[in-house]
């Protein structure tokens, strides 16, 4: 699934953006802020399509059960 790629590219960015601000030196605390704040947004944001990906499998299984129902 393509999606799951993506999601799994944002964790990894994710990671590289902390271990980017844990690299940075102590007079750009706004900047390792700045790329904190971003590594959790993207986190957030990986953790809801992933949240999105399941449910819609488990509303496209729903379907094909209501459809293998029907008369």
């Amino acid at each position: 699934m393509d999606g799951m790629n993506d999601i799994a590219e944002a964790r990894a960015t994710a990671l590289v953006l902390r271990a980017t601000a844990k690299a940075v030196r102590g007079e750009q605390g706004s900047l390792m802020f700045r790329l904190n704040r971003a590594a959790d947004i993207l986190d957030s944001m990986a953790a809801l399509a992933l949240r999105c990906l399941e449910r819609i499998k488990q509303l496209e299984q729903e379907l094909l059960e209501f459809r293998a129902g029907a008369p």
